[in-house]
Protein backbone atom coordinates (compact mmCIF):
# COMPACT_ATOMS: atom_id res chain seq x y z
CA UNK A 1 0.00 0.00 0.00
CA UNK A 2 1.51 3.38 -0.95
CA UNK A 3 2.12 6.04 1.66
CA UNK A 4 -0.72 8.54 1.89
CA UNK A 5 -0.34 12.03 3.28
CA UNK A 6 -3.42 13.44 4.99
CA UNK A 7 -4.28 16.62 6.81
CA UNK A 8 -3.98 16.95 10.58
CA UNK A 9 -4.83 15.42 12.91
CA UNK A 10 -3.09 12.39 11.56
CA UNK A 11 -1.44 9.56 13.39
CA UNK A 12 1.16 7.17 12.19
CA UNK A 13 0.30 3.59 12.94
CA UNK A 14 3.37 1.47 12.41
CA UNK A 15 2.79 -1.77 10.64
CA UNK A 16 3.68 -4.73 12.85
CA UNK A 17 7.14 -6.14 12.50
CA UNK A 18 7.37 -9.33 10.51
CA UNK A 19 9.50 -11.72 12.57
CA UNK A 20 11.13 -14.71 10.99
CA UNK A 21 10.90 -18.13 12.66
CA UNK A 22 14.52 -17.94 13.89
CA UNK A 23 13.89 -14.70 15.75
CA UNK A 24 15.19 -11.91 13.54
CA UNK A 25 12.72 -9.23 12.63
CA UNK A 26 12.46 -7.21 9.48
CA UNK A 27 12.19 -3.43 9.60
CA UNK A 28 8.69 -1.98 9.25
CA UNK A 29 8.02 -1.69 5.54
CA UNK A 30 5.58 1.21 5.64
CA UNK A 31 3.52 3.48 7.84
CA UNK A 32 -0.20 4.06 7.67
CA UNK A 33 -1.50 7.61 7.95
CA UNK A 34 -5.07 7.68 9.16
CA UNK A 35 -7.42 10.57 9.97
CA UNK A 36 -10.72 8.62 10.01
CA UNK A 37 -10.44 5.12 11.41
CA UNK A 38 -13.20 2.50 11.55
CA UNK A 39 -12.84 -1.07 12.84
CA UNK A 40 -14.76 -3.60 10.73
CA UNK A 41 -14.73 -7.14 12.12
CA UNK A 42 -11.57 -6.32 14.05
CA UNK A 43 -9.69 -4.88 11.06
CA UNK A 44 -8.75 -1.21 10.85
CA UNK A 45 -10.03 0.67 7.80
CA UNK A 46 -8.76 4.18 7.21
CA UNK A 47 -10.02 7.22 5.35
CA UNK A 48 -11.35 6.29 1.88
CA UNK A 49 -11.28 2.56 2.76
CA UNK A 50 -13.62 3.11 5.73
CA UNK A 51 -17.35 2.79 5.02
CA UNK A 52 -19.34 6.02 5.15
CA UNK A 53 -22.80 4.58 5.92
CA UNK A 54 -24.36 1.33 7.08
CA UNK A 55 -25.37 0.76 3.43
CA UNK A 56 -21.66 0.43 2.61
CA UNK A 57 -21.46 -2.50 5.04
CA UNK A 58 -24.89 -4.15 4.81
CA UNK A 59 -26.30 -2.96 1.49
CA UNK A 60 -28.92 -0.37 0.55
CA UNK A 61 -31.90 -2.41 1.79
CA UNK A 62 -30.80 -2.40 5.44
CA UNK A 63 -33.28 -0.55 7.68
CA UNK A 64 -30.55 1.88 8.82
CA UNK A 65 -28.80 2.13 5.44
CA UNK A 66 -28.51 5.94 5.55
CA UNK A 67 -27.01 6.10 9.06
CA UNK A 68 -23.49 7.55 8.98
CA UNK A 69 -20.49 5.64 10.29
CA UNK A 70 -18.15 7.94 12.20
CA UNK A 71 -14.43 7.76 12.83
CA UNK A 72 -13.83 5.61 15.89
CA UNK A 73 -16.80 3.33 15.26
CA UNK A 74 -16.37 -0.43 15.64
CA UNK A 75 -18.59 -2.76 13.64
CA UNK A 76 -19.33 -6.47 13.79
CA UNK A 77 -20.72 -6.73 10.25
CA UNK A 78 -22.62 -9.99 10.73
CA UNK A 79 -24.33 -8.77 13.91
CA UNK A 80 -25.06 -5.36 12.38
CA UNK A 81 -26.41 -6.65 9.09
CA UNK A 82 -28.65 -9.25 10.76
CA UNK A 83 -30.08 -6.64 13.14
CA UNK A 84 -28.62 -8.14 16.33
CA UNK A 85 -26.60 -5.03 17.20
CA UNK A 86 -25.94 -1.44 16.26
CA UNK A 87 -22.69 0.32 15.46
CA UNK A 88 -20.44 0.46 18.53
CA UNK A 89 -17.31 2.37 19.42
CA UNK A 90 -13.68 1.37 19.67
CA UNK A 91 -12.18 1.00 23.13
CA UNK A 92 -11.24 4.37 24.71
CA UNK A 93 -7.51 3.56 24.51
CA UNK A 94 -7.85 2.76 20.79
CA UNK A 95 -9.77 5.99 20.18
CA UNK A 96 -7.06 7.97 21.92
CA UNK A 97 -4.22 6.12 20.19
CA UNK A 98 -5.77 6.65 16.77
CA UNK A 99 -6.73 10.23 17.67
CA UNK A 100 -10.37 9.68 16.75
CA UNK A 101 -12.71 12.40 18.04
CA UNK A 102 -15.10 11.67 20.88
CA UNK A 103 -18.66 12.96 20.40
CA UNK A 104 -19.51 14.62 23.71
CA UNK A 105 -23.23 14.19 23.03
CA UNK A 106 -23.11 10.41 22.53
CA UNK A 107 -19.99 9.07 24.27
CA UNK A 108 -20.39 6.79 27.24
CA UNK A 109 -18.58 7.46 30.53
CA UNK A 110 -15.59 5.25 29.66
CA UNK A 111 -15.06 7.07 26.36
CA UNK A 112 -15.22 10.46 28.10
CA UNK A 113 -12.82 9.29 30.81
CA UNK A 114 -10.31 8.51 28.06
CA UNK A 115 -10.01 12.24 27.42
CA UNK A 116 -7.17 14.16 29.09
CA UNK A 117 -8.25 15.65 32.41
CA UNK A 118 -11.66 13.94 32.50
CA UNK A 119 -12.30 11.57 35.39
CA UNK A 120 -15.42 9.65 36.44
CA UNK A 121 -17.20 12.51 38.21
CA UNK A 122 -16.51 15.00 35.43
CA UNK A 123 -17.64 12.46 32.81
CA UNK A 124 -20.91 12.06 34.75
CA UNK A 125 -21.41 15.84 34.74
CA UNK A 126 -20.78 16.00 31.00
CA UNK A 127 -23.39 13.28 30.42
CA UNK A 128 -25.88 15.07 32.69
CA UNK A 129 -25.32 18.38 30.86
CA UNK A 130 -26.15 17.10 27.39
CA UNK A 131 -26.89 18.07 24.70
CA UNK A 132 -24.14 20.51 23.71
CA UNK A 133 -24.57 22.55 20.52
CA UNK A 134 -20.83 23.27 20.26
CA UNK A 135 -17.61 22.13 21.86
CA UNK A 136 -17.37 25.52 23.61
CA UNK A 137 -20.64 24.76 25.45
CA UNK A 138 -18.70 22.17 27.42
CA UNK A 139 -17.26 25.08 29.44
CA UNK A 140 -20.67 25.35 31.15
CA UNK A 141 -20.05 22.03 32.93
CA UNK A 142 -18.86 22.57 36.51
CA UNK A 143 -15.21 21.56 36.72
CA UNK A 144 -14.35 22.24 33.08
CA UNK A 145 -12.44 25.47 32.93
CA UNK A 146 -10.49 27.03 30.09
CA UNK A 147 -7.41 24.84 30.70
CA UNK A 148 -9.37 21.57 30.60
CA UNK A 149 -11.34 22.71 27.57
CA UNK A 150 -8.09 23.56 25.77
CA UNK A 151 -6.67 20.09 26.61
CA UNK A 152 -9.69 18.22 25.24
CA UNK A 153 -10.70 20.51 22.36
CA UNK A 154 -8.76 18.66 19.65
CA UNK A 155 -10.12 15.31 20.88
CA UNK A 156 -13.85 16.10 20.85
CA UNK A 157 -16.75 17.04 18.60
CA UNK A 158 -20.36 17.98 19.30
CA UNK A 159 -22.68 16.27 16.82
Amino acid sequence: MPRREVSAPAIVVLVALACLPWGSCAEPSRALYCTRAVAIDGLLRCDDEAPQTIADVCGPLHADAAVAIEGGDAIDSVALCTGRTRVGRMAPDDLAGLEQPVDINHADAAELEGLPGIGPSLAARVIAGRPFATVDDLAEVRGIGPATLDRVRRHIVAR
